[in-house]
């Protein structure tokens, strides 16, 4: 496929990518201490930082991974958006408390107050496969559209989006990670309107006529669902079916409660943002506010994948659309309506916005991987830093070096698997056993170190059967580890004495 940019397109893209990197340059004058580099100094503005939560949690693999599914599937994904307002209430009243009293650089400080040193250096490790491989997931899914709508080798459009986040990341720190997200934010929500108001150009802005088209299965010989029907249409939305081999909506709401809950309250990522709030008060809005954006940012996340098959299917066969019949992969559909159906200025607006969303979270997710490392393994097993000055230089290269890793892993990406199936099957196997980990600590006063650590261990393994050894959905494999491991985890305790009264009164 070959890029039709213009030079007004590419320095659309260029000035976003500047000033990107610029506020990088401008942040990295005022980085005098650790806690200012990971955590803006415990002063962030709650607004910014809800937004911060969203921006930093919206993926290319939520950008590309949502018009995919609807494109060989349907909208019941999109009910499960509604579970999480709640988790971030949950998680405000339940675990904000804590961390703001105790004034922590990470959420895994928590189980070693509740359990021992161990525990934390076990959670703080499976955050650290969880995210980089999300990451690597998410820096892949970039890369596609990347790579395809500029004409750019799939290699050298991943280390020109993974150099240049972490470049601007290991300069700013927490605060260009902030303020960069906030710009991204809204970068990223026009170039999903771009996607929407292409869609809506082609068909004289009937949405009536959009909606009935992608109510009825795609056309029986589309070459992007071989071998596949969607006899349901792909605007339905709720199966109450019992099956764990297909999507239903029990799986769905399970599913999305327990991963926003795992989001809110277990991942270092989204953790780290409302923790440089400050305040408990100033904490729990924001979390509130960054779980409340997530309603209208999928409505339209998913609303891209129905308009893109209505668009596919309608013009199929039309004189003028031959190029529709090449598209093959759900994954790369909407890389390949940007390279073919938007007119004019609007594909450099969604690129911005895929770029938007692939260095928010990129840039979350490093400064979030490499304050963990620091905190949890550097400073734990290491020699203290004689002066702030050198803790910070010491965070940049942990930094640096997780980035590269990262670019790394993307690179060994690939399948045929829908990008949201394949995020599930690789990052499931250590998130959810890590939520486990939380809910056993909060839940139970009985529950030990030696049962949480040999929940965890089964669930791992629990995870990885239930992937590779079934044939369950996707939506199912995080579920098992949350449930594994808060079970056994209790169940095992029982085999060692119970933790003393001081670990569980706080």
């Amino acid at each position: 496929m070959q890029a039709h940019f213009s030079i007004l397109d590419y320095s659309i893209l260029v000035l976003y990518v500047v000033v990107s990197v610029g506020v990088g340059l401008w942040f990295s004058r005022s980085q005098k201490s650790v806690e200012g580099y990971f955590l803006a100094g415990r002063a962030a503005p709650w607004w910014a930082v809800a937004i911060s939560i969203n921006s930093s949690d919206t993926t290319a693999i939520s950008y590309l991974g949502c018009a995919a599914l609807v494109f060989t599937g349907d909208l019941q994904l999109a009910m499960g958006t509604f579970t999480w307002p709640f988790a971030g209430v949950f998680v405000a009243m339940i675990f904000v408390p804590f961390l703001a009293r105790h004034k922590v650089y990470t959420v895994y400080e928590y189980l070693e107050h509740r359990f021992n040193a161990p525990v934390r250096t076990f959670a703080s490790g499976l955050f650290l496969l969880t995210r980089g491989t999300h990451l690597s997931v998410a820096l892949f899914a970039a890369t596609i559209v990347l790579s395809q709508v500029m004409g750019l080798p799939m290699v050298v459009s991943l280390l020109i989006m993974g150099g240049l986040t972490t470049l601007y990341t290991v300069l700013g720190g927490m605060k260009a990670v902030l303020w960069t997200d906030v710009i991204q934010f809204f970068v990223l929500v026009l170039g999903l309107f771009g996607v929407l108001i292409g869609v809506l150009i082609a068909f004289h802005w009937d949405f009536g006529r959009i909606w009935a088209i992608a109510s009825h299965p795609s056309p029986p010989d589309a070459p992007w669902m071989p071998g596949q029907s969607n006899r349901g249409g792909h605007t339905r939305m709720f199966n109450f079916g019992l099956s764990v081999y297909q999507m239903t909506f029990w799986a769905v709401m399970i599913n999305t409660f327990l991963q926003a809950i795992g989001s809110y309250g277990s991942d270092q990522v989204l953790v780290q943002r409302y923790l440089a709030a400050g305040s408990a008060s100033k904490m729990a809005k924001s979390l509130i506010g960054g779980a409340l954006l997530t309603l209208p940012v999928n409505l339209l996340l998913f609303a891209t994948g129905i308009f893109l098959v209505a668009y596919y299917s309608n013009f199929l066969h039309t004189p003028g659309y031959e190029w529709i019949a090449g598209l093959d992969d759900p994954n790369r559909v909407m890389s390949h309506f940007i390279s073919n159906g938007l007119p004019g200025v609007l594909g450099a607006i969604v690129i911005a916005g895929l770029f938007a969303g692939t260095m928010s979270s990129l840039s979350a997710g490093l400064n979030s991987l490499s304050t963990a490392t620091y905190v949890d393994f550097l400073v734990r097993f290491g020699k203290k830093d004689a002066t702030e000055k050198r803790g910070v230089f010491r965070a940049k290269i942990v930094t640096c070096a997780l980035g590269i890793l990262i670019m790394v892993g993307a690179i060994t990406l690939g399948g045929q698997e829908t990008i949201l199936a394949i995020a599930a099957k690789i990052v499931s196997p250590f998130a959810g056993p890590l939520l486990g980990m939380f809910l056993v600590g909060l839940l139970s006063k009985r529950a030990n170190s030696f049962g949480v650590v040999s929940g965890a261990v089964l669930a791992v393994a629990a995870t990885f059967y239930t992937i590779y050894g079934t044939r369950v959905h996707w939506l199912c494999y995080y579920i098992v580890g949350p449930v594994v491991g808060l079970v056994l985890g209790y169940l095992l305790s029982f085999l060692r004495p119970p933790p003393a009264r001081q670990q569980t009164a706080p």
